[in-house]
């Protein structure tokens, strides 16, 4: 929010017990507890920006093409995984787990006509 101007720096006082780059981050074991998984992985997303906040984001892979396409590249990419010291563990077990259902309709039309 500070980074667009939503937030006044000047008129926030901002206290850390640490300071730590993003980047120190990745692999790092969470808990999120509204996916089947028991541990889930900081994973790094090359199509957000490193300059804006701690570029940690949530990722939502089963309803966003820029997630799935991330998730796909560590799952495919030996070397990609072990530029971000990446294991295998961290990527390769997880599946899509769908959390939005989206009825798909197909119309046909008789184009003869046409």
């Amino acid at each position: 929010m500070m980074y667009q101007d939503i937030v006044d720096i000047d008129k926030v006082s901002l206290d850390s017990a640490v300071r730590i780059k993003g980047s120190e981050l990745l692999g790092c074991a969470l808990k999120a507890p509204m996916t089947k998984y028991a541990l889930i992985y900081a994973l790094p997303m090359l199509s957000i920006s490193e300059h804006k906040g701690t570029a940690i984001v949530s990722s939502v892979p089963s309803d966003s093409p820029d997630d799935f396409a991330a998730l796909n590249d560590l799952k495919n990419k030996k070397p990609l995984r072990e530029k971000y010291g990446i294991t295998d563990e961290m990527v390769l077990p997880f599946e899509i787990v769908i959390i939005i259902a989206i009825l798909q309709v197909i119309l046909w039309y008789n184009c003869s006509g046409l």
